[in-house]
């Protein structure tokens, strides 16, 4: 995949991942309000230099409390890896870091995924040229060496990215777009405690390109970004729900509200289900390249 021509793609390309510690199944999530008008992340006051430059910015995840995100930035050249912190959720985020090797390499590396446990996944082409995907854990002595996910998740040729998880019971099952080797579409699957990947069922399957998934913890709602019929310019951003895990995912709703004609890729939702951050190539960036968006709703009855 060649640099000069990707730069929006590798915007919101993805991370994703090996093992992660198994958990019981998380409760289900509230009901939620409707979502704010989207705004740039630098909207938030107290938010410091370099989380926005006319530079590629976007491709976002958060930690689980919300106080730290990574995003992915073009800013020296090659797609690095960032991060930035925050002192609570109602600050913006500042103190922005570029991760230190092994995660940021002499190659690409972005779209990375913070999940439970300090563990890092990302998209790099430092093997194969068009993205595969990788996981770090960071310890007491920093980020462990990068791991290249086996066969089960990664095909020679094809470009895996954007990891997402959550519990199903005992099982620890994760999403992730992958593209065919001739660039024409990309499709959403699921990987069941590492296990072979299987496309994923319901709504945000099409015959379009699907790409870059994030679930809320329950696992009963997913949000991705699609250039199906009736997207606004494309790719625009999408949610399908489903009342079980043993469920297919419903048909595919579009955020219209929060999608644009430009580019819109990546909606990475909160661990508490009230912050979505998306990628978006809209005016109000310092540039046409992408950057980092976002928008919030409330807890029904203000829980």
């Amino acid at each position: 995949m060649s640099k000069p021509n990707n730069r929006r793609r590798l915007a919101v390309m993805a991370v994703i991942g090996a093992t992660v510690s198994v958990a019981v199944a998380a409760p289900a999530m509230p009901p939620y309000g409707t979502w704010s008008a989207p705004a740039n992340l630098t909207s938030l006051p107290g938010t410091g230099p370099g989380v926005s430059t006319p530079a590629v910015d976007g491709c976002a995840s958060l930690s689980r409390d919300g106080l730290t995100i990574y995003f992915n930035s073009n800013r020296t050249g090659d797609q690095d890896i960032y991060m930035a912190t925050r002192p609570s959720t109602a600050a913006g985020f500042a103190n922005v870091q570029r991760l230190p090797a092994p995660i940021n390499s002499a190659a690409d590396e972005a779209c990375p995924t913070i999940a439970h446990g300090n563990h890092l996944y990302f998209s790099s082409n430092r093997q194969d040229p068009a993205y595969d995907l990788y996981e770090s854990h960071l310890t007491a002595n920093g980020w462990s060496a990068a791991t290249r996910l086996g066969p089960n998740i990664n095909r020679p040729g094809w470009l895996e990215e954007s990891a997402a998880f959550y519990e199903d019971g005992s099982h620890q099952v994760m999403l992730f777009s992958s593209r065919r080797p001739d660039g024409s579409d990309s499709k959403i699957y699921e990987s069941v405690d590492g296990g072979p990947a299987s496309l994923i069922a319901g709504g945000p399957h099409s015959s379009a390109s699907d790409d870059r998934p994030s679930i809320t913890h329950d696992g009963l709602t997913i949000f991705f970004d699609s250039d199906r019929a009736g997207s606004l310019g494309g790719p625009d951003l999408y949610y399908s729900t489903r009342s079980s895990t043993s469920q297919p995912f419903g048909p595919a709703i579009q955020l219209e509200s929060l999608s644009s004609p430009d580019f819109d890729a990546r909606p990475f939702i909160s661990w508490d289900g009230t912050l979505l951050t998306f990628s978006s190539a809209r005016p109000g960036n310092p540039s046409p390249a992408p950057d980092i968006w976002y928008s919030t709703r409330n807890r029904a009855g203000g829980r």
